[in-house]
Order: C-alpha cells, then structure tokens, then sequence
C-alpha cells in the first residue's frame, strides 16, 4: 500500500469518516474513496472494516491510543 493508502485506512480506524479524511488531508473526496478502494483490493479484503482489520493484524496501521469508549 502507499503511504496515503495506509494513512486512510489509519483514520479510518480512528473513527474518521471519509468525508472527515477528506477536509483533514485536504483532497477531494473522490481521491479518498478511490485511496480506500485502493487499499481494499491491494490486501484482498471484502469490505472497509474487514481492510482496517486485516492492516492492523498485518502490522501495516498502529493506533496510538486505544479507540474504544470509556
């Protein structure tokens, strides 16, 4: 994955929305999509969550904080 790929898919799993990713990287939303899309195919996953999942099993994506609610 790129550097971009793996920062979306980072965000992604942060909780950000794609329209969120969108105004934090500056571009357009069509870029973003196509990025997470991009992901998707190149780790052979069925879905956004299942490309999340499988990036941090793979060690591609590290969260810095634990995301679930106190």
């Amino acid at each position: 994955m790129t550097d971009a790929e793996v920062k979306c898919l980072t965000m992604l799993a942060e909780g950000k929305r794609p329209l969120d990713i969108c105004n934090l990287l500056v571009l357009p939303e069509t870029e973003v999509e196509g990025m997470l899309s991009s992901a998707e195919r190149k780790l052979g996953a069925r879905n956004r969550l299942h490309a999340v999942s499988m990036a941090i099993l793979m060690g591609s994506i590290e969260l810095e904080h634990n995301p679930r609610p106190e």
